[in-house]
């Protein structure tokens, strides 16, 4: 948008002088595409972490599967189905918790620092590393599910785009969160909070192994991670029934914490990389 101002003094006027609002506006607008591709070129470069968000887990799934895959199930899939999903999951759950992996390099580096000395908004700034891990997030998810074709799961169109589709809305939280400990945690420290919070989420929240096995209290505690819904929600276009809307409402809820959590992460990120 345009605006003209127009300086009067008495009955006479200057001309009228254009002022382009939109220029700051685009020039973010660049800023943040770049710094998006620049960050994705950046995360699809590390070998090692891609091999650990999609090798591994893919590997767990093709052994267990070979173990396990050819029994049944009371809802009628069998159990190569439905760990094709566990696995997925959890290869999307270590994609996403690193979500903040980059945020540790450019706070050691002090690029962090540049980066608040440019256009890109804070908002920008999230999204970039949000679009950053679902670009990691959907290739660790549909290896697993190629895998598992292979292995011989046979499902509709539908029900595999419907899969990946609400693993990966569901595993948002879970790069929130990754970011959170990125902002929050020591550049040193973070790595192994990280990993250790992705080990945590992944084994009481029945990604390792199913919730039923576990104790009682465990289930109930299994219960309230994201990760444990997000397994649930991702199986239900091949298990069917009544949507899991409660595991909705525990992703929101931790959404919305981890959220407020990552804003004051953020400024004091930014208080301590200008010190």
């Amino acid at each position: 948008m345009t605006t003209l101002t127009t300086h009067r003094s008495g009955r006479d006027s200057r001309p009228a002088r254009a002022i382009d609002d939109d220029a700051p506006r685009a020039g973010s607008a660049r800023v943040f595409l770049h710094y998006t591709g620049q960050s994705i070129l950046t995360q699809l470069r590390d070998w090692a972490f891609l091999g650990f968000v999609i090798v591994m887990p893919t590997t767990i799934y093709l052994f267990f599967a070979s173990i396990y895959g050819d029994e049944g199930t009371d809802s009628g899939f069998n159990v190569a189905a439905l760990m094709m999903v566990m696995m997925a999951t959890y290869g999307g759950l270590g994609a996403a918790m690193n979500a903040g992996s980059q945020i540790q390099s450019e706070r050691s580096s002090g690029w962090f620092r540049q980066l608040m000395l440019t256009s890109l908004t804070p908002a920008q700034f999230v999204a970039a590393k949000v679009i950053t891990a679902v670009a990691v997030v959907i290739p660790a998810i549909v290896t697993v599910f190629i895998a598992g074709a292979a292995r011989g799961v046979r499902l509709d169109a539908g029900s595999w785009a419907a899969s990946l589709g609400l693993i990966v809305a569901s595993l948002l939280p879970m790069v929130v969160f990754g970011l959170v400990i990125a902002l929050w945690f020591k550049p040193q420290t973070a790595t192994a909070a990280t990993t250790l919070a992705m080990l945590v989420l992944a084994m009481l929240g029945g990604l390792w192994f199913p919730l039923d096995m576990m104790p009682e209290a465990m289930q109930t505690v299994g219960r309230t991670l994201p990760s444990y819904w997000a397994n649930q929600i991702g199986s239900w276009p091949l298990t069917g029934g009544d949507f899991p809307w409660q595991g909705v409402w525990v992703l929101g809820c931790w959404l919305l914490a981890l959220v407020v959590i990552g804003a004051l992460g953020y400024r004091r990120a930014i208080r301590t990389s200008r010190r």
